[in-house]
């Protein structure tokens, strides 16, 4: 029997599934009996069950896994059903951090990290919160998701895809349940107040573990960005979301910082063809991130192409924050004071420290005004990023790919205990 829910169907199933603004979803407004607290009280995070909301249709949870999976008849990748984001022990060491595994959702929980830095770092009333308590992880998370997800949405709708109990799309030849799409319930919210308010009551969603926290936090972006916007984004039909990347596709990674799942990496719209082909338009990055991107390759033979290298709009973002990716692994390097992508005086000297999900914190004195570093690229990172000094070597690539031949001292490291 043929099956029909296939990679190259994607866009006959675009086709065929309403636009999401034309379904008669539920809107969660303003509710007027919502319990007002005082300004210098502390939001109580608690474990509600969700109700309401508009059941996911056959067409939609089809539609959905496709975009995302690239088929609906074989099981997701089960990382994705038991992956939540679960922080360190607070007011420890590196309670600032994400506990994660190296699988196909690390990309994605760096990515959340980026944020969650912003605010313990840039935007918390305790300036450099890097010891952060319960209630500052649970405000952080809860701020970054709802800023990642609002900017997606363009700053007027987003849509949250919740679970519950009851099932919707039935196990058959051509859908596999996985016990979480075929559950969803969706929620749209048009105010940015509002959806705070809401992922705070339902936070909890998002930090089981084991749990579809991430899956559910993809779900809701894909939703709000739309479906054929996903697949246009991507640039190719036979293309979906979730790649076969150990640590995910880098386009959840632009989806996240830039609210388009873009694999381009420079800056703006670049025109590629040659005289056999028409020049075809490759949309980049279009604003300046408030998170950057750093990513240093594999060596090959085949050169890079200039869609793949960041441009300065990811290599000097709004914060000084840049999510790393070095021959596919994920890391997050960052430095604690706003002004050293405002102030040229201070890049000549200063510290980097470079955190990675599994649990280690290095770091790092970027001294720009001599070149030594330089004379160390004669020596080769291995692929064992496990070995510390193979993983600092790939750290200073992408150090210069923003600093190009600044000397790097790594200075100390941390290693999580929990």
């Amino acid at each position: 029997m043929m099956r029909e829910c296939r990679t190259s169907d994607v866009s006959g199933r675009l086709q065929n599934v309403l636009p999401l603004n034309a379904i008669n979803m539920y809107t969660a407004h303003r509710r007027t009996d919502r319990v007002m607290y005082a300004r210098n009280q502390q939001y109580k995070y608690s474990k509600e069950p969700v109700t309401g909301g508009q059941p996911i249709t056959v067409e939609q949870a089809k539609a959905l896994r496709l975009t995302v999976f690239g088929a609906c008849d074989t099981p997701p990748r089960g990382e994705w059903l038991r992956t939540g984001f679960v922080f360190r022990d607070p007011e420890k060491e590196l309670s600032y951090g994400l506990r994660a595994r190296r699988n196909g959702t690390r990309g994605m929980q760096t990515a959340i990290q980026g944020y969650i830095l912003k605010h313990l770092l840039f935007t918390s009333t305790n300036n450099s919160c890097m010891k952060p308590s319960k209630q500052q992880q649970l405000d952080a998370l809860c701020k970054s998701i709802t800023e990642i997800l609002w900017k997606i949405g363009d700053n007027e709708k987003v849509i949250v895809c919740l679970p519950q109990e009851k099932s919707y799309v039935a196990h058959s030849l051509n859908y596999f349940q996985d016990n979480v799409t075929e559950k969803l319930h969706l929620f749209e919210l048009t105010n940015i107040q509002d959806l705070e308010i809401f992922l705070k009551r339902y936070l909890h969603l998002f930090q089981d573990d084991p749990g579809p926290g991430s899956l559910l936090l993809l779900y809701s972006a894909v939703l709000t960005r739309g479906l054929s916007k996903i697949v246009s984004d991507l640039m190719d039909e036979k293309v979906y979301l979730i790649s076969s990347a150990e640590e995910g596709s880098i386009c959840i990674v632009t989806l996240m910082l830039t609210g388009r799942a873009t694999p381009n990496l420079h800056n703006g719209i670049v025109n590629i063809g040659d005289e056999q082909h028409y020049a075809i338009p490759h949309y980049g990055i279009l604003a300046r991130s408030e998170v950057g991107l750093l990513v240093h390759y594999e060596e090959s033979s085949t050169p890079v192409q200039v869609t793949q290298i960041p441009g300065s709009r990811l290599k000097t973002p709004s914060y000084p924050i840049w999510i790393t990716c070095a021959k596919g692994h994920y890391g997050i390097l960052f430095n604690t004071n706003r002004e050293l992508l405002r102030n040229h005086l201070a890049e000549r000297r200063f510290p980097l420290t470079h955190y990675s999900c599994s649990g280690s914190e290095n770091h790092a004195t970027v001294d720009t005004r001599s070149h030594q570093g330089e004379q160390t690229r004669i020596m080769k990172a291995t692929d064992d990023i496990n070995n510390t000094t193979s993983l600092l070597l790939l750290v200073e690539c992408l150090i210069h790919t923003k600093w190009e031949g600044a000397s790097v001292q790594w200075t100390g490291v941390t290693n999580a205990v929990n």
